[in-house]
């Protein structure tokens, strides 16, 4: 009952005192005698004595020791520091407390009368023994979070969510937006790193949007959005990194299983985790199966001095039917109190079949009119290792060494087979071909970093560290056709294609942060990137080598006016290197009217960013964030579209614009009562995409609004909605439109039966999406739609099992290779 009792008392009383502070008689004097004393503050960390990790959200009371009244206090960070400002000269005890610990007591706090700062140092907690077996949860986490250097989306908090993958749980983080296609922007920029759990992942590797449709929902507990990132990370990524943090396990025997069925995707997937003493086991595994459906239609008008002299037409639709899994299996052990190891590996398979017909009609001097029927089969399997070694130190809890290595692998197998009639609709093949490829990903990673604190009370902190990646990608593409018709195939090794590219990436950085007295924070950082590229295109005889170094400051400037309000500016530079999704000089001709093709000797991209934001927070639960910020990307990549006087398109890619965008975003998310909650969030910007190169400005404004609300009723029944719009967005050539997506959930708790069961329904009153996208250069006009199917019903299951108890976990450190723009 002292548990509850005192968080509560304490609660009230500093409640009381901020609404009505003039009716508060004073405080007795604690000590004999006080002249004109100053207002001191008391300081410490709060620290779990067996993990040796912070205690966040404990309670923190400052009580007279003579009359036991509280007399002040406060609850401690996530980083488990405290301050309790504006105490008078005297003596005091102080007790700590928070469900599951036993309560902690420091009966003699002596405080001066010249005001300066009492630092108790670390204060360690032991468990509750009486506690473990039966947590009781009294407050929970917030859907979104704003923390000190990102955004936090609690996934596991929405349960719009169950039976969805990746990209339905990307949809509603605030920053975030997800085409129909499953691109992701970040600000308006998709220049950006997905991780998993703090490292890179290999399914990753060949498409970020593809990957995410294989990751399943209930797997994903947060996802972190970092805006800013610091020295430490990687410097890929222009607009940023975000970070998919997948749940873990409390102490001892848990696991699950979760099912659902949808209209258009249905998943199986359970998992199994295991913590006792210095031993912990996490694994997971699961698969789905999906259909898509979708299609096209362009006109496209070629013009010669402003006039025009053809115009092609072109309807395609598509039916994709797929399959994937995927398992990761982590097992920690702890060798003693300061010293812990880890390995783990992950590993996925995926499984698409594509059926589609295109109708091609040219209308021109030499007219042609023909339909290709194409099915693709589509092969890919990844896996990941990871080793971790972690010491920390008795100093301090902060000061850390770590050692990581990974190696990841990619391999995809692809091939498609497509027979051409002429049209009107005829039965006689004209033409026909097939094509297979093969290409593998290899890359291995080392990593150390050091964190040393210079004093007790951290801070000041410096973080030094070293990084080596070595990248290998090779691929083997070859093609056969039959220009009359026939079934006799002949191997066409003008569109062959055979290359092998290597990367090699070495960094080191340092980064020096101090917080202080008077709550103002400063962070100073800089990291040196040396990349060394050799690449040897076989097919086109093309070599290439290529080597640059770059260093990238970050500097960052903060100040809080007491725990709820937070000011913060900061500038970095971050590099975006080509992929060789865009440096590959294969010419894809599998469309003999829009042909495209890579560009090895592009150059990185290289964006200055500055960020100003402003947060403020309630014990109530209202938390509000806004942010203006400006970003400009030099050498920027982009896909460049020409037509000749045939009519025959060509696409590649250049380093020919500069891209520069300004706006705001604006989050907040309050809760009215108790059982209802609701958020919000809303982002502006000014894009100016300039290509001197091409003489061309393109500049406009874009938008895009987010909103969820979700509420808790009697009977463990639960309801949420959400929905999104964005507006439309400029190209370097032209325009696409906007697009919007809404949905609905119901949940009801079966808590004896620790069963789940949610109904969700997306886009319910819409079943396709369409985006209409408009170009215009000198030599062509095109104006071109696509639709997919986005309506979806599906009803969850899911079912928990095992016991656990509430021993804190210590954070894993993982790499994080934070580059490669990706197509």
């Amino acid at each position: 009952m002292k548990k509850i009792l005192l968080p509560l008392l304490l609660c009230i009383v500093v409640s009381v005192r901020a609404q009505n502070p003039a009716s508060m008689p004073p405080v007795p004097a604690i000590q004999t005698t006080i002249k004109a004393s100053l207002k001191a503050k008391i300081t410490g960390v709060v620290m779990d004595a067996a993990q040796n990790k912070p205690v966040e959200f404990a309670t923190v009371a400052l009580l007279n020791p003579k009359t036991e009244k509280i007399v002040g206090g406060t609850t401690t960070s996530e980083s488990g520091k405290f301050t309790i400002s504006g105490v008078d000269a005297g003596v005091y005890r102080v007790v700590i407390s928070f469900i599951g610990y036993e309560n902690k007591t420091i009966n003699t706090v002596q405080v001066g009368s010249e005001g300066a700062e009492v630092a108790l140092g670390v204060v360690q907690m032991q468990t509750d023994s009486r506690t473990l077996n039966e947590v009781v949860v009294t407050a929970e986490k917030p859907l979104v979070e704003d923390k000190d250097d990102r955004l936090v989306y609690n996934a596991d908090k929405d349960i719009t969510n169950s039976g969805g993958t990746a990209i339905d749980v990307l949809k509603k983080v605030p920053l975030l937006t997800v085409d129909p296609d499953g691109t992701v922007t970040l600000k308006g920029s998709s220049s950006i790193k997905v991780l998993i759990n703090n490292k890179p992942s290999s399914i990753m590797a060949r498409s970020i949007s593809e990957a995410l449709q294989m990751i399943p929902a209930e797997l994903i507990k947060s996802v972190e959005v970092v805006t800013a990132p610091s020295a430490k990370y990687d410097a890929e990524g222009t607009a940023g990194v975000i970070n998919i943090i997948t749940k873990n396990q409390l102490q001892g025997l848990t696991g699950g299983v979760n099912a659902s069925v949808g209209s258009r995707r249905n998943n199986l997937g359970g998992n199994f985790n295991f913590k006792q003493n210095k031993l912990s086991i996490t694994s997971y595994g699961g698969g789905n199966v999906n259909n898509y459906f979708g299609g096209s239609e362009t006109m496209r008008q070629n013009l010669l001095d402003g006039q025009v002299i053809s115009t092609i037409e072109q309807i395609n639709a598509y039916k994709n039917k797929g399959r994937s899994g995927f398992g990761s299996v982590s097992v920690d052990y702890d060798l003693d109190s300061l010293n812990r190891i880890g390995v783990d590996a992950s590993f996925g398979g995926e499984g698409r079949n594509t059926n589609s017909t295109r109708d091609t009609r040219v209308t021109s001097d030499d007219p042609q009119n023909f339909r290709r029927y194409n099915y693709t089969q589509n092969r890919n399997r990844n896996m990941d290792v990871n080793f971790n070694y972690t010491k920390t130190f008795k100093r301090s809890t902060e000061q850390e060494y770590t050692f990581l290595a990974q190696y990841n692998r990619n391999n995809n197998h692809s091939n498609y087979s497509l027979n051409q009639f002429p049209l009107p609709e005829s039965e006689v093949i004209d033409y026909r071909e097939r094509n297979n490829n093969d290409n593998q990903q290899k890359e291995f990673t080392i990593q150390t970093d050091y964190t040393h604190p210079f004093s007790t009370v951290k801070r000041r902190i410096l973080e030094v560290g070293t990084k080596a990646i070595l990248r290998d990608v090779g691929s083997d593409y070859r093609l056969e056709n039959a220009p009359d018709g026939s079934l006799n195939y002949r191997e066409d090794p003008t569109r062959a294609n055979t290359f092998d590219y290597q990367q090699w990436v070495w960094s080191s950085y340092a980064s020096f942060r101090m917080r202080t007295s008077k709550m103002w924070g400063f962070s100073l950082g800089g990291r040196m990137e040396m990349t060394n590229i050799n690449a040897n295109f076989i097919s086109t005889s093309t070599k290439f080598t290529d080597r640059y170094q770059n260093f990238l400051p970050n500097v960052t400037i903060s100040k809080r006016f007491g725990e709820e309000r937070r000011l913060k500016l900061n500038y970095s530079q971050r590099i975006q290197r080509p992929s060789i999704f865009y440096l590959n000089p294969y010419v894809n001709y599998s469309d003999p009217k829009n042909i495209q093709t890579g560009n090895p000797y592009l150059d990185p991209e290289l964006a200055h960013s500055v960020e100003l934001s402003y947060s403020t927070f309630t014990k109530g639960g209202t938390t509000v964030n806004a942010m203006v910020f400006g970003r400009q990307t030099n050498n920027a990549i982009e896909r460049i579209t020409t037509v000749d006087t045939s009519g025959i398109s060509s696409s590649t890619y250049r380093n020919i614009a500069q891209n520069s965008t300004y706006g705001m975003n604006l989050f907040g998310s309050a809760r009215p009562v108790k059982q209802w909650n609701i958020s919000g969030s809303f982002g502006l910007n000014y894009n100016i995409l300039n290509s001197n190169a091409l003489n061309i400005t393109n500049e406009n404004w874009s938008y895009r609004v987010n909103l969820n609300t979700s509420l808790q009723l009697p009977h463990d029944i639960s309801l949420q909605a959400n929905g999104s719009y964005n507006s439309r967005r400029i190209l370097l050539q032209g325009q696409s439109s906007g697009f919007y997506y809404y949905g609905f959930s119901g949940r009801k708790e079966f808590k004896k039966q620790k069963v789940t069961i949610t109904a969700s329904a997306e886009n319910p009153f819409r079943r396709y999406n369409t985006i209409a996208t408009l170009l215009r250069t000198p030599t062509f006009i095109s104006d071109g739609s696509n639709y997919n199917v986005i309506r979806n019903i599906r009803l969850s299951v899911n079912w928990r099992f095992g016991k656990m108890n509430a021993g804190q976990n210590r954070e894993k450190k993982k790499i994080s290779n934070d580059d490669g723009k990706r197509g």
